[in-house]
């Protein structure tokens, strides 16, 4: 375990063992939080988070051109 927090002092800029398991143990709850989801939902509710995230045209399939060598 030691080892494991030298590792960890030096990659997070920590400098003491309990600001390392703190960081651990948030990491860990949020990962938790995150990874908890209702069997019952929609794709798009699981990924509704990401809607607009991108840029680009809002409707592949109003234009056949942006279509053109998709695939390939």
């Amino acid at each position: 375990m030691n080892e494991l927090i030298s590792k960890a002092k030096i990659l997070s800029g920590l400098k003491t063992k309990q600001a390392i398991l703190n960081q651990a143990l948030q990491f860990y709850i949020e990962h938790l939080e995150l990874n908890k989801t209702d069997k019952n939902m929609s794709f798009y509710q699981l990924t509704e988070h990401l809607a607009g995230s991108i840029e680009g045209p809002s409707d592949l399939a109003h234009n056949k051109e942006y279509m053109q060598g998709f695939g390939k």
